[in-house]
């Protein structure tokens, strides 16, 4: 009689162990169809494009701060008032500094 027993409940616990693991995978590889459809590809890419461009226009904005910074604090060791910027156009100073002459470089 024992036989029998074990051999039934082998037997379940095979057959439902079987099923239950079916079932995870086929439930695990849904999801990964589902994430690796085009529309949510799609849509990552252009979340993730979006976040880099942000990144970049914000490395662009510190740059151009440092930039600032770093023009004006050679303006003021040389001793000159910085341009004016007119729309878009930089107009120079007319006369040098105290004790400075000014170098004309010659194109060639």
């Amino acid at each position: 009689m024992r036989r029998p027993v074990w051999l039934g409940a082998g037997i379940v616990l095979g057959v439902g162990g079987t099923l239950w693991a079916e079932q995870r995978v086929r439930r695990r590889v849904r999801r990964a169809v589902e994430a690796l459809s085009p529309a949510v590809a799609a849509s990552g890419t252009v979340r993730r494009a979006r976040e880099m461009g942000s990144r970049v226009g914000d490395a662009l904005e510190v740059a151009r701060a440092e930039r600032r910074r770093s023009e004006a604090e050679l303006w003021r060791r040389m001793g000159e008032v910085p341009p004016a910027r007119l729309h878009g156009r930089v107009t120079r100073p007319t006369s040098p500094a105290p004790g400075r002459e000014r170098v004309r470089r010659q194109h060639r």
